[in-house]
């Protein structure tokens, strides 16, 4: 049995500690520990679903060679600063899969990533390191997805879609296939992606097209 620590402590956190449960329901993989914060965060005694929040990532550091991390923040580029920081210092990032998840011998998961409940992959999949893809989203065959990117819950991507670093994809957006999205593009909640969205670009409604806040 690993011993595993979260590092974050907002929704996302509470969420991948309940995920880490069910993964235990199925057979006894992790001892979570609980979980670690940024300095501005911590305080002692600080308890987040029954679990201890241990300290900073200095706390992290020291016990490198006892534990494993998961990055449990939703946000890319924070998640991305977070697992290449330390991962330079020594620290594994381990990969949660929900048990619910079938992955076939050609499925590939980068280090780190978060998998959830009810996500459907075919064949032939890349899914980069620090990637979260939340509840009932669907791969079709041929997918990749960057490095620390977040796909919402609901979403589905076809086959042959490309999505980019750092790419945001709200809830139950759709992405056709052989489209690219490029790094640290965001798509919104609901949209229905029909062609290339460029890098940095975000785009709104069905079908999408760019839009500014």
């Amino acid at each position: 049995m690993k011993k595993i620590v979260l590092f974050g402590a907002g929704g996302f956190a509470r969420e991948t500690a309940y995920l880490i449960e069910r993964i235990n329901n199925v057979r006894a993989a992790y001892e979570l520990l609980g979980f670690i914060v940024d300095d501005a965060y911590y305080r002692d005694g600080l308890e987040i679903n029954g679990y201890p929040v241990l300290g900073t990532r200095q706390w992290l550091i020291a016990h490198k060679n006892e534990v494993v991390c998961t990055c449990a923040i939703g946000e890319p580029g924070p998640r991305e600063a977070i697992q290449e920081e330390l991962e330079q210092k020594g620290i594994q990032f381990e990969t949660l899969i929900s048990p619910d998840v079938e992955l076939h011998s050609t499925v590939k998961v980068g280090a780190g990533s978060v998998i959830a409940h009810g996500v459907m992959m075919t064949v032939n999949i890349k899914i980069g390191k620090g990637v979260v893809i939340n509840g009932c989203t669907t791969l079709g065959h041929d997918a990749e997805v960057g490095d620390y990117a977040c796909v919402m819950g609901g979403c589905g991507l076809a086959g042959y879609v490309k999505i980019g670093r750092r790419v945001k994809i709200g809830g139950h957006a759709f992405i056709v296939p052989h489209i690219t999205v490029e790094d640290d593009a965001v798509i919104a909640a609901g949209s229905a992606v029909f062609a290339k969205v460029k890098r940095e670009r975000r785009v709104l409604g069905n079908p999408a097209r760019r839009f500014e806040l």
